[in-house]
Formats: C-alpha cells, sequence, structure tokens
C-alpha cells in the first residue's frame, strides 16, 4: 500500500462506479472549449460515440458537438456549453441571493407578510383592539425585531385606514361594513 498525494491521486485513471469507461468519464470532465479526440481502437462498442454523448447531454446537462473524422479514424467530441435550463437556474439564484440578501427586501418581505397575517386576523375577529393585534404580530414574528415589527404595524394600519380597508376608532380597529 502507498499513500498518494493530492497530484498522484489526480493524476490516476479513475474508472469511476458502475460500468463508466476511461471514455465516458474523459466526456462528462471536459471543460468548455475543450475536445477529445476518440480514435477507432479505442471505440469498443457497436454504436458510435454520438449515442453516448447525447446520453451525456441528456443527463448531466452538459452540450457537445460530435462528429466522425473523414476517413473513418474516429470521432472528435467538443463541449460547448451547458444548457440554457442549468444557466438560467444559475442566474436566476444569484439574483435571489442579492434581492434577499438585502436589509429593504427582508422589511419588505416582513411587511408583506405582516398584512398578510393582521387581515387575517381582522377577518377572524372583526373587531380588535390594537394592543392585543400588536402582542400577536409580534408573537407570531417572534424571529424578527420586536421594534421594527411594532414599526411595520403601525405603518400598515395606518395605510390601510387611509385606504379605507379599516377604521380605528378608540384604540380599536374593524373592517367597516360599506365603503363611504
Amino acid at each position: 500500500m502507498k499513500k498518494l498525494t493530492t497530484e498522484e491521486y489526480n493524476q490516476l485513471p479513475i474508472r469511476g462506479k458502475g460500468r463508466s469507461s476511461h471514455i465516458f468519464n474523459s466526456i462528462v470532465n471536459l471543460q468548455i472549449g475543450e475536445a477529445l479526440l476518440i480514435e477507432k481502437s479505442e471505440w469498443k462498442r457497436k454504436a458510435s460515440p454520438s449515442t453516448l454523448v447525447r446520453y451525456i447531454e441528456k443527463n448531466h446537462d452538459m452540450r457537445f458537438t460530435c462528429g466522425s473524422i473523414e476517413g473513418g479514424n474516429g470521432w472528435a467530441v467538443r463541449r460547448i456549453g451547458e444548457t440554457k435550463k442549468e444557466t438560467a437556474q444559475k442566474e436566476v439564484s444569484v439574483a435571489t441571493q442579492v434581492i434577499n440578501n438585502t436589509p429593504d427586501a427582508v422589511r419588505l418581505q416582513l411587511k408583506s407578510d405582516l398584512v398578510v397575517f393582521y387581515l387575517g386576523r381582522m377577518a377572524f375577529h372583526k373587531i380588535e383592539r390594537i394592543e392585543d393585534s400588536i402582542k400577536a404580530c409580534v408573537g407570531h414574528f417572534w424571529k424578527s425585531d420586536s421594534t421594527m415589527v411594532k414599526e411595520l404595524f403601525h405603518e400598515i394600519i395606518k395605510s390601510l385606514e387611509e385606504q379605507g380597508h379599516i377604521v380605528i376608532e378608540n384604540g380599536k380597529t374593524y373592517i367597516p361594513l360599506r365603503r363611504n
């Protein structure tokens, strides 16, 4: 037995799990723009390497060009990129990471969650004291900063009152029966 360094391990031609051939692993490990020449003596299967390439494209979200060389001496395979699905997923994940990490996005998400929670509560109770609503909101959104929850709650009820969705009287809120 011999202990291997990282470089020595990377140089070993490991076959892989199952029936992965050396050619399969070589195609899968191609970087974008790299190409591979498969000589006729290396290829033992009945079908051409293009079937293997299409299989890899389908199951590994990669794109290739594959063609036979003049004279029937072998095949050339070149990786040309990723599938549109994979690149779109990467773009979306990067965009959501950027958006979700901003404090404004966190505040806006909390505010929208508070609106939904409060309106659901009002639909159930019909009329309620503002203090009880604040306690319920702070209790429900316990992971968030309570001062920010209270501040957003007051913004929400003020906005809902200005729009005529709720009425505030004597420290209580209720949903009006008719709009004037």
